[in-house]
Order: C-alpha cells, then sequence, then structure tokens
C-alpha cells in the first residue's frame, strides 16, 4: 500500500523536471577604442546631475603623441583665453580623462585649485559621460555631473 501511495509522489518529481530554455547569446563588446577615435576637436556642454542645468559649454581639442598617449586643452567658454591641460587612458570603448588642477573661471581670489575625471564613450561623431569636479589638494568631490559632447571639423 505504501509503495502505491509513493508512486505519484515519485512520478511528479520526474515529471515536474523541464529543461532550461537555451541560453541566449551575449551582446556583442563595442569595438575598443584606438587614439585615433578620440583625437581632435569637440564642443560639449556639462550639466548638473539628474537634470539637464547646463553648468558650462566649452571646447576640448584632444591629441595623442606618437606613442599613443592622449593629452588635450579644454577651454570653458566662460574663459575663452583659459584652458585646462587633460590627459586621457584607453580603457575599451571607453576614454577616462583627467584634468590638470585649475582655477575656476569667476572664482574668488583665495579658492582652491580644482581638477575633473570625466568617463566618456563614443557614439559615432556623439559621445557622452559623467564627471566628478573635486578640490586638487584633498580629492574631495564638489559636484557631480553628465556631458554630452560632438565632434567638430
Amino acid at each position: 500500500m505504501r509503495k502505491i501511495l509513493l508512486l505519484p509522489l515519485v512520478l511528479w518529481a520526474c515529471g515536474g523536471a523541464k529543461e532550461a530554455p537555451p541560453a541566449e547569446a551575449p551582446a556583442a563588446m563595442p569595438a575598443a577604442l584606438t587614439a585615433a577615435d578620440v583625437v581632435g576637436s569637440y564642443v560639449g556642454t556639462t550639466m548638473a546631475n539628474g537634470t539637464d542645468s547646463v553648468l558650462s559649454n566649452w571646447t576640448s581639442i584632444g591629441t595623442a603623441d606618437s606613442t599613443g598617449a592622449l593629452s588635450g586643452k579644454l577651454v570653458d567658454a566662460k574663459a575663452p583665453t583659459d584652458s585646462v591641460a587633460f590627459t586621457g587612458v584607453l580603457s575599451a570603448d571607453s576614454v577616462i580623462w583627467s584634468s590638470a588642477p585649475f582655477m575656476p573661471a569667476g572664482a574668488p581670489a583665495g579658492s582652491p585649485q580644482m581638477k575633473w575625471i570625466a568617463v566618456g564613450r563614443a557614439a559615432g561623431n556623439a559621445w557622452t559621460g559623467t564627471a566628478v569636479t573635486m578640490i586638487a589638494a584633498t580629492d574631495s568631490v564638489v559636484q557631480n555631473s553628465h556631458w554630452t559632447a560632438t565632434r567638430t571639423p
């Protein structure tokens, strides 16, 4: 009698297993960027995180030396005679840009120097990314932002 009672449970346990659906192929990885993909002139806008409130408009000129090392300068529209030097590192489909210490346009005398680190990805001639601005001497983050840029001819 016990065997008869156990038989439906065994059949249910064995019959309940289904084959897992075939796994979907992983999405193709974007091609790694090269220095040639990154160098050139760009116009861009930096906005406060979570908003479309414009913090700055700028022009950037990126170059690469014979070894492929990336560098450049950024000119804020508020201070067109000043520029901020930066360096870049390729990281797969992204670039990480780091500025040299600089004094922000319009900052009062005695203000600390600042620096920024930006990460960006390209889609054709359009770039998008995020950035943090920090006090250069302490690395204390004072602003998080996002940005867009377009390559200019």
